[in-house]
């Protein structure tokens, strides 16, 4: 199977981290560290909430998603819900999109019920609207290799929609096809394209990490949730609309089903074993 080669984007990965986002070298790469975008009073008030709210709510006992145990589903307290209404966060935001709207905002972390490695995917599968979405990793810990940070294969999101989701399939990369793991602090954001290659390997040491998910856009975008900067441009808003209204039958209400039935079957399974012990 011949391979993909990353080409000149190579050349570009080392631009792709400064203190000052650049519009063009994001566009090309597909992701960008923007460097001591939050201020630390900032930073210490959302730790200390974060530290409250994990103690108060998750430590003992959360909920679990097995197909994706790194999402927090638990309500987030006021503090940590808008922390997507950040003005610095904005002010680099507004430059890529002046009419800037959230699609988004979640945690994903990796503590002791999440310390596997996340699959390589892009975001954009799983999201509705347009595809020019970019999604905002916000650290309220360090994000590094050592314990789970998010990684980027810079380029990929040049090939857009793939037709379909789940595990994409890096051996259709180059074998020198580079895996960048930032190493974040407090304060930093990463951006990245909805539809960049990313992933996280395993927690293998150190603090939890802690990552805070805010996927923005053009405020044109029918899937807008909430506008942050500028005017509203959607002509429709689906947001208006339950999500699982959008189709009557797919993929994935199919996989649902069949998910329950096996579950079914591997209950009955158990409960005749029990009998027959």
């Amino acid at each position: 199977m011949k391979s993909l080669d990353i080409g000149d984007v190579r050349e570009l990965i080392a631009k792709a981290d400064d203190k000052e986002l650049s519009i063009d070298i994001y566009r090309e790469v597909g992701f960008f560290i923007v460097r001591r975008v939050i201020p630390q009073s900032l930073i210490k008030e959302w730790q200390a909430e974060w530290k409250s709210f994990y103690e108060e709510k998750l430590a003992n006992s959360r909920t679990i998603d097995p197909f994706n145990p790194v999402h927090v589903h638990e309500a987030l307290p006021p503090v940590l819900a808008d922390i997507h209404k950040c003005e610095e966060l904005l002010d680099v935001m507004e430059v890529l999109y002046p009419d800037l709207a959230l699609f988004m905002q979640r945690f994903v972390i990796k503590d002791r019920s999440s310390r596997t490695p996340v699959f390589v995917h892009n975001d954009f599968c799983y999201d509705y609207g347009w595809p020019e979405k970019t999604t905002v990793f916000i650290p309220l810990s360090v994000s590094n290799r050592d314990n789970g940070g998010i990684s980027f294969y810079p380029g990929t999101h040049h090939f857009g929609y793939l037709g379909d989701a789940g595990e994409v399939n890096t051996e259709i990369l180059d074998p020198d096809w580079p895996l960048i793991c930032p190493s974040l602090q407090p304060g930093d954001i990463a951006l990245c394209h909805t539809c960049t290659w990313h992933c996280s390997p395993p927690h293998a040491g150190g603090p939890d990490r802690v990552l805070v998910q805010a996927t923005m856009q053009p405020s044109s975008d029918p899937s807008s949730t909430e506008l942050l900067r500028g005017e509203w441009k959607a002509k429709y808003r689906l947001n208006t609309l339950p999500r699982e209204k959008f189709f009557k039958r797919s993929r994935s209400t199919r996989l649902r089903e069949l998910q329950a039935q096996v579950n079914r079957f591997e209950e009955t399974a158990c409960t005749d074993n029990k009998i027959h012990v």
